[in-house]
Formats: structure tokens, C-alpha cells, sequence
């Protein structure tokens, strides 16, 4: 059994990445996330959720990859910072951990494919009519208000749910290509 735990911010990247991990390597059997509600929370106590992976976790966890925004900063240097906090821990679980800092929101990568988006839409009834965003999408600060509207003209709701079924039906070949810092996504998950 291959199983890769996930330490993530937020409810939507709780349903988000192990979507797209799943794509990503389809050899994983399971993807466990523990979502921390926050930044502050996810700096703060990643490693408490690093040791319960190793001592209570019904599963064994083959490696464990943290994940957070860089919020418009540096990706390198907000990975950086988490390396530095579990190596001054002392803490070392019996899996390898690796980190991964995303110099976007998740929602820039549910942009990039309006396929998906029409497709989840069609699934579920509708006709879309989503018009495509032609500009580099890892430059937009806050991806929300343009995923919302792609959303609102697909006749979807702006829910965990769909975002997760969204992740599922995504071409990661399109995200790539418009989401250069994805590929370092995927070569993280590979390496785990």
C-alpha cells in the first residue's frame, strides 16, 4: 500500500490535492490530508501532525509532503522556512517529509482548465458558457473573484465539492501550461 499524508492550510486544498495528487501519481493508493485552518495554525503545528502520522496513524505513511501559499512571496524561501522549523524540532518521523510552497492559490489552478469546469457543469445539467482567462494566471493575487465568476457561468456553486470533482476532470497537461510553477508541484509529488 502506498500512502502519501498531506499537511495542508485549508478545507478547499484538503479537497483540491489529493484530486490532483491522485492524477499525478495514480500509483498511490491513498492521500491523507490534515488541514490546519490557516497558515499560523499549518507553521505552528505541522509537526505535531507529522509525529501523530508516525505513532496513531491506522495507516502506514510511506512520506509526507506540507503544503502552503507563499502568498505572493518567494516559494523557495517559504519552503525554506518550513525545512527550518522541522529540522529544529528534533522530531523525525519514520517517513520521509518533503515541502512545497505554491505561488498562487489553489483556485489559479482550477482556472487554468475551463474544460473541467464545463465538464463537472455537464455532469451535473448544466450548459455552460464559461469564457477562458487569457492572462498569466500565476500573476493574479487573488484567484478567487475570477474562479467564482468562471463558476457562476457554469451554474455551479462555489463549493469544496465541486472544486474537488473540478481537480479530478482537470487536463494537468493544461494547467502546466498555463501554470509554469505546477510542473514543480508534480515533480515534488513524484519525488514523494
Amino acid at each position: 500500500m502506498k500512502t502519501l499524508a498531506i499537511l495542508v492550510e485549508g478545507p478547499r486544498d484538503e479537497a483540491v490535492y489529493p484530486a490532483l495528487i491522485k492524477q499525478i501519481r495514480p500509483d498511490l493508493e491513498t492521500v491523507l490530508p490534515l488541514v490546519y485552518w490557516g497558515l499560523p495554525r499549518l507553521r505552528k503545528r505541522f509537526v505535531e501532525g507529522l509525529w501523530y502520522f508516525d505513532n496513531h496513524w491506522e495507516h502506514k505513511v510511506e512520506k509526507a509532503l506540507v503544503i502552503r501559499d507563499s502568498d505572493g512571496g518567494d516559494p523557495k524561501s517559504k519552503e525554506d522556512e518550513l525545512a527550518e522549523i522541522y529540522t529544529h524540532s528534533g522530531f523525525h518521523p519514520k517517513f520521509d517529509v518533503h515541502f512545497h510552497a505554491t505561488p498562487c492559490m489553489i483556485e489559479t489552478w482550477l482556472l487554468a482548465d475551463e474544460g473541467a469546469v464545463c465538464r463537472v457543469a455537464r455532469g451535473r445539467g448544466k450548459t455552460p458558457k464559461v469564457m477562458s482567462i487569457n492572462k498569466a494566471l500565476e500573476e493574479i493575487k487573488d484567484a478567487k473573484a475570477p474562479f467564482r465568476r468562471m463558476l457562476s457561468q457554469a451554474g455551479l456553486l462555489d463549493d469544496n465539492q465541486v472544486c474537488k470533482e473540478i481537480a479530478e476532470a482537470a487536463d494537468l497537461g493544461r494547467i502546466s501550461e498555463r501554470c509554469p510553477y505546477f510542473r514543480k508541484f508534480c515533480e515534488r509529488v513524484h519525488a514523494c
